[in-house]
């Protein structure tokens, strides 16, 4: 949640930043055409409320001088944003890299735990073969016996012998897809 208040922290700034930058281009165009003209135009509220006069000066030299000082300090200021800024939107980046980082690992951690999972169930599942493999071998030899003393021997279940744990895991799954259970 943190991560998410400093990421929506950087947006406001970037925000703001693009505003304070629209306004800086606004006076760099009225600067602009304050040189170029010689009327001047009405000056911009920013600059009004810096109190910055470009008013009429009977020196044209005085007007590229005060011109070149408010472009300079136009300059400075922009500046000043993009150093304060830009450290905090790299020490964001970097942060949300950071824990989207220790995410993935959590997940990777989480996946491996999986497969390990799922490897000791076909291991057992091999095992569960080979003791299925037995005991039908078994009960084949009890009814062999009941059917030499002269009964009826009992029915048996499916025989697996013949086949290898691949093949009875597909037989496996497609009698329990048949039956709705996957």
């Amino acid at each position: 949640m943190e991560y998410l208040d400093r990421i929506k922290q950087l947006q406001s700034l970037l925000d703001d930043r693009g505003k304070v930058l629209e306004k800086i281009s606004g006076i760099h165009s009225a600067l602009n055409s304050i040189k170029t003209t010689a009327t001047p135009p009405p000056v911009p509220e920013a600059l009004s409320k810096t109190q910055v006069v470009a008013e009429s000066s009977p020196d044209p030299a005085g007007d590229d001088r005060s011109y070149d000082r408010l472009l300079r300090t136009l300059r400075d200021m922009q500046l000043q944003i993009e150093q304060r800024v830009r450290p905090l939107a790299q020490l964001t980046v970097q942060s949300e890299v950071e824990r989207l980082r220790e995410q993935a690992q959590k997940v990777q951690a989480a996946l491996q735990d999986c497969l390990a999972r799922i490897d000791q169930g076909v291991v057992t599942c091999g095992e569960r073969l080979q003791e299925y493999q037995r005991r039908h071998t078994d009960l084949t030899a009890l009814n062999q016996r009941i059917a030499a003393l002269g009964e009826t021997p009992e029915s048996l279940p499916e025989s697996l012998v013949a086949q290898d744990l691949s093949d009875t895991i597909n037989l496996r799954l497609e009698k329990l897809r048949l039956a709705g259970k996957l």
